[in-house]
C-alpha cells in the first residue's frame, strides 16, 4: 500500500529518531517500510541512505554495500541522488574508510558533473588527502576545484574548509613535537587564504580567511602580519560575524608584541585598552566581553583611566 505523504513524513520522521537514538534496528525497519511503500518518493531516496547510516554506525559493512548497491541502481534518476550518494561518501569517511568514500566521491564526479556535489565531493577528497598526508594530490584538486568552480558563491567556503583542515592539522603536529610538519602546514593554510582572497569575488568567507591568515601568521611568530589582518576586517568588514574576534585578537596580538619587546610597552598598554574598550563598545553581547572586561578591570583605573 502506498503510503500518503504525510504518513511517510511521520514514519521517516520517527525512523530518524531512532537513529539519533542509537535504536538502529526500530530505526531501519521505519526505513525499509518507506522504502518498500513509497519507492519514488524523495524520503524513500533519503530512507535508503539513512539506512546505510545505520548499518555503518551498527558496523555492519555488508549490509551497507548492499544498501549502497540498491541506492545507486534503483534511485538512479533522482534528482537529488548526487546529493544522497555525497552525504553517504562522507559517512564512509567519518567512519575512517576513505577508500570507499572516494568511490563515492568519484561516482559523483563522472555521473554528474554539472551538480554542485562535484564541487563538494572534490572538496572532501582533498580533505582526505590532507588529512592522509598526500598533498601533492590536495593541492591538484584544489586547482582544478578553483579553475572548475571559480564563479560559484559557495567555493570559498570549500578553500575555507581545507585551510581550516591544514590549520587543525598544525596541532596535531605540535602535539607530537613535529614542529617542521607543523609549521609547514600553516604555511599551507595561509597560502589557501590568500587565495581566497586574491582568487575569488568578495565574500562573506573574506573577513574569515583574513582571521585565519591572520591567526597563522600569529603562530608562526609573525605578530605584525597578524595585527595587519585583524585590523583590516574590523576596518572593512565591522558588522561581519567574526568582526569581534577580530577586535579581540587586535589587543590579543598586542600583548604579544609587548612581550616580544617589539612594541613599547606603554604603546601595547595604549593599543590593548583601545581594542579591548572597541569589544566591549562595538560588540558587547559577543562572547569576548568577559575576557576584555577582565583585562580593563585589571590594568585600567576606573578613576583615571590609566595603567596600574
Amino acid at each position: 500500500m502506498l503510503l500518503s505523504f504525510s504518513a511517510r513524513v511521520a514514519v521517516w520522521d520517527t525512523g530518524q529518531y531512532y537513529r539519533e537514538s542509537k535504536k538502529y534496528k526500530k530505526a531501519n525497519k521505519l526505513y525499509q517500510h518507506v522504502v518498500k511503500t513509497s519507492p519514488e518518493s524523495e524520503h524513500a531516496l533519503w530512507a535508503q541512505a539513512d539506512l546505510i547510516k545505520s548499518y555503518l554506525a551498527l558496523g555492519d559493512d555488508p549490509n551497507a554495500k548492499t544498501a549502497v548497491d540498491k541506492l545507486l541502481t534503483e534511485f538512479a534518476h533522482n534528482k537529488h541522488i548526487a546529493r544522497a550518494i555525497h552525504d553517504t561518501a562522507w559517512e564512509y569517511r567519518k567512519s575512517g574508510n576513505y577508500g570507499r568514500a572516494n568511490e563515492l566521491d568519484q561516482y559523483v564526479i563522472d555521473n554528474w558533473t554539472a551538480d554542485v556535489q562535484v564541487m563538494w565531493a572534490k572538496m572532501d577528497m582533498a580533505k582526505t588527502d590532507i588529512g592522509l598526508g598526500n598533498d601533492a594530490a590536495a593541492e591538484k584538486t584544489i586547482d582544478i576545484l578553483i579553475a572548475d568552480f571559480n564563479d560559484h558563491p559557495e567555493l570559498p567556503t570549500a578553500i575555507f574548509m581545507l585551510g581550516e583542515e591544514y590549520y587543525n592539522k598544525a596541532f596535531q603536529y605540535q602535539n607530537k613535537d613535529s614542529n617542521e610538519q607543523s609549521k609547514e602546514c600553516f604555511h599551507k593554510a595561509i597560502a589557501l587564504s590568500g587565495r581566497i582572497i586574491t582568487e575569488l569575488p568578495e565574500s562573506t568567507i573574506t573577513p574569515q580567511a583574513y582571521i585565519l591568515l591572520g591567526e597563522c601568521y600569529s603562530r608562526l611568530g609573525r605578530h605584525q602580519e597578524s595585527l595587519g589582518c585583524y585590523q583590516k576586517v574590523v576596518s572593512n568588514w565591522p558588522n561581519c560575524e567574526y568582526a569581534w574576534y577580530a577586535q579581540f585578537l587586535i589587543g590579543c596580538t598586542y600583548e604579544q608584541l609587548r612581550d616580544s619587546g617589539d612594541v613599547e610597552k606603554t604603546v601595547a598598554y595604549t593599543e590593548i585598552r583601545v581594542a579591548y574598550e572597541g569589544v566591549l563598545r562595538d560588540y558587547p553581547d559577543c562572547p569576548a566581553v568577559r575576557a576584555a572586561s577582565n583585562w580593563l578591570n585589571c590594568y585600567v583605573k576606573p578613576s583615571q583611566g590609566g595603567q596600574k
